[in-house]
């Protein structure tokens, strides 16, 4: 394939880097790299090129990779030396030195789209990411009637494409307070989607749903406040979550120090076997903070 296929979209602050000097931010598992989606990824690359380039920083005299594992991944396995990258010069710019994306909606979306701002016809690319053309059709269609704060929101999100559908019945605003709605819940199915609409007063749809009686909007409106003060209840909790885990871990670290003294662990055996009991199980954890950031 000729290097030339390499080029991305776009040229401001684009360098030329080796791909064995770029260091990765978070290792890909293994069964992500036998996922229909970077098979895709490997025959857009084959076809079409890079459309959108990876994102690196350096830190510690290396260039660190935050965006485009999957893209830099590919072009290992098709053989490629080197590849145009997208220059940041402050890595806590990005949120994707936390995650090895998954290629999201919008993602996928925006690829499609520079595609065929280059040249590449619908009915290529189709060929390239294994689709039929009607389905590129539409994945470059997938914002019409998305605003554009609401797409950024879920730029990075793997979404039901049906939940753009719901989207696109509500007014902007509406879109937003929805789009945060489902992050800050993590749910991203069609069914959070559509109760959010059905939720939505008229004036937050662009057309009003007919509603059977009064009594349905009573309750839709009751719903609505349970489900926003879910959301802050949520937020309270994500808030005082990272000084939880401080404080338990001080203590875990106090409790240990004590235990250290068998005259004290003595005492408590005897005189006070609830607490020790309970001061075990805490020296007992091996890990109190769970990272569940995704991998993918």
């Amino acid at each position: 394939m000729s290097e030339q296929l390499l080029l991305p979209a776009f040229e401001n602050e684009i360098l030329k880097i080796n791909i064995e000097e770029l260091h990765f931010s978070k290792e890909i598992p293994p069964q992500l790299l036998m996922g229909r989606k970077f098979q895709v990824i490997l025959a857009s690359i084959k076809e079409v090129g890079i459309i959108e380039p990876p994102v690196v920083t350096v830190k510690n005299g290396k260039y660190l990779l935050l965006d485009g594992h999957l893209r830099v991944s590919a072009l290992k396995q098709l053989g490629f030396s080197t590849v145009s990258c997208l220059m940041s010069k402050d890595d806590e710019a990005f949120t994707y030195n936390k995650h090895v994306n998954r290629l999201s909606n919008v993602q996928e979306h925006k690829m499609i789209v520079k595609a065929i701002e280059r040249g590449v016809t619908p009915e290529r690319l189709a060929k390239a990411l294994d689709f039929d053309v009607a389905n590129i059709i539409r994945k470059k269609n997938l914002l019409d009637g998305i605003c554009a704060e609401a797409a950024e929101i879920l730029n990075d999100k793997v979404i039901s494409g049906s939940v753009f559908t719901y989207l696109k019945k509500m007014k902007p605003q509406r879109q937003v307070e929805a789009a945060y709605l489902m992050t800050d819940m993590g749910n991203f199915s069609a069914k959070f989607a559509r109760s959010i609409w059905l939720a939505s007063s008229d004036k937050q749809l662009v057309n009003p749903i007919k509603r059977s009686c009064t009594l349905d909007m009573e309750k839709l409106g009751r719903l609505e406040n349970e489900v926003s003060k879910i959301q802050g209840e949520y937020k309270i909790m994500e808030d005082k979550y990272g000084i939880d885990v401080l404080n338990l871990t001080l203590v875990k670290g106090y409790i240990r120090s004590i235990f250290a003294n068998p005259r004290v662990v003595g005492y408590l055996k005897m005189h006070e076997p609830e607490i020790y009991q309970q001061f075990a199980s805490i020296v007992e954890l091996d890990s109190i903070n769970t990272d569940n950031d995704s991998l993918i």
